[in-house]
């Protein structure tokens, strides 16, 4: 994809739309994980092709790690393993 620069609106709570155009070039859907990253005053959204939760799972049994404890988006773990 050629570089696109659109102007968008933060919402009230922070929040940011991503443009149509945008979302079908990422191939993004409804529910998908993206990956949000800041770099010199700017912030990089990746999509994330695979479970990042289901990655790191795997990782952890490979290191003989307990990975019995479920995961859940929000918890302070979870939010420390990206």
């Amino acid at each position: 994809m050629e570089m696109v620069r659109l102007r968008v609106k933060l919402g009230s709570k922070g929040q940011l739309v991503i443009p149509k155009v945008i979302r079908e070039s990422l191939g993004l859907i409804e529910n998908k994980h993206v990956i949000l990253e800041v770099k010199d005053k700017s912030i990089e959204i990746r999509a994330l092709d695979e479970d990042i939760v289901e990655r790191w799972r795997q990782v952890a049994e490979r290191e003989g790690l307990d990975v019995s404890r479920e995961l859940v988006y929000g918890d302070k773990l979870y939010e420390e393993v990206l």
